[in-house]
């Protein structure tokens, strides 16, 4: 892909943050985009390769490109949404089946650790339930045995792990030149 083409979907995705986002989606009076670049920003200080970074970034862009639309597709399926519209949009393969396995993971990690289960908002947990609640013991067990496992997962840590950073305001530009890179990088 072209650096402008790519530059293009780069600030689409961007407008669809600052336009569509959430406010302040749990009442911290951080917007839904800050507290995802704050995301981006500490799979960065973790030492995650840009795949996760990019994952923690989109990870609720199918929520954002549904409301911009007005499809009437319901927030359980954001992950869906988010994975057909960077598919659409020419991210690679992994970019989307990590945004694809976002409520997966949530899933997982909320039958594998009862902390983290209980650190969830009482709208978090609501949101869980229409998702399909915490994972069986046979999903999980198969879960564990897909190829992306690791990194599915690396992007569910570093949303527990943002909560215990001291960070500066996120830098829009870095992440929007970090996106760009990656679809030139995909076309080559």
């Amino acid at each position: 892909m072209v650096s402008g083409k790519a530059r293009v979907i780069a600030n689409e995705i961007i407008d669809l943050y600052q336009n569509h986002g959430f406010a302040s989606p749990d009442g911290t009076g951080v917007s839904q985009f800050e507290y995802l670049m704050q995301l981006a920003q500490t799979a960065e200080i973790m030492g995650y390769d840009e795949d996760v970074v990019l994952a923690a970034l989109l990870q609720d862009i199918g929520q954002v490109a549904v409301a911009a639309n007005g499809s009437g597709e319901s927030e359980e399926d954001y992950a869906e949404a988010g994975a057909d519209y960077l598919k659409e949009k020419g991210f690679s393969k992994k970019i989307v089946r990590l945004v694809e396995s976002t409520v997966e993971s949530k899933r997982y990690m909320a039958f594998k650790d009862e902390s983290y289960y209980n650190s969830l908002s009482e709208s978090a947990r609501a949101l869980l339930e229409k998702q399909g609640g915490k994972m069986y013991p046979e999903e999980a067990e198969a879960f564990e045995k897909y190829p992306l496992f690791d990194t599915i997962i690396s992007v569910r840590k570093v949303e527990q792990e943002v909560k215990n950073q001291q960070l500066q305001p996120p830098d829009v530009e870095h992440y929007r030149n970090t996106i760009i890179r990656h679809l030139v990088k995909g076309s080559f």
